[in-house]
């Protein structure tokens, strides 16, 4: 194996497990509702992973679904957010207010 191939396929892993970070950071935002700080993590993983691959490589497909994902987890939160800032603003007083 010459030193290019070496290099390149040291890239793609790089960038595969990009992906796999972006598609599982993607998840969790999602599944857990637990911050949209790791959707925004997962996009930018993902938008790493995209750079440089090949149209039909499996890691550009993984981060695709994993920006994909991020994308819908942070428009939800931003839409819920937006529907709902006075509640959220209430339960905010309201647990002053305890403490």
């Amino acid at each position: 194996m010459n030193q290019e191939a070496h290099t390149e396929a040291f890239r793609e892993g790089k960038r595969a497990g990009l992906a796999i970070g972006a598609l599982a950071g993607s998840a969790v935002a999602f599944i857990s509702l637990l911050g949209v700080e790791k959707a925004i993590l997962a996009i930018t993983l993902a938008i790493l992973a995209i750079r440089g691959t090949a149209p039909r490589s499996r890691a550009r497909r993984m981060a695709s679904v994993a920006l994909g994902i991020a994308v819908v987890y942070v428009l939800t939160f931003a839409v819920a957010m937006a529907l709902f800032h006075e509640k959220l603003y209430e339960l905010i007083r309201l647990l002053q207010q305890m403490g």
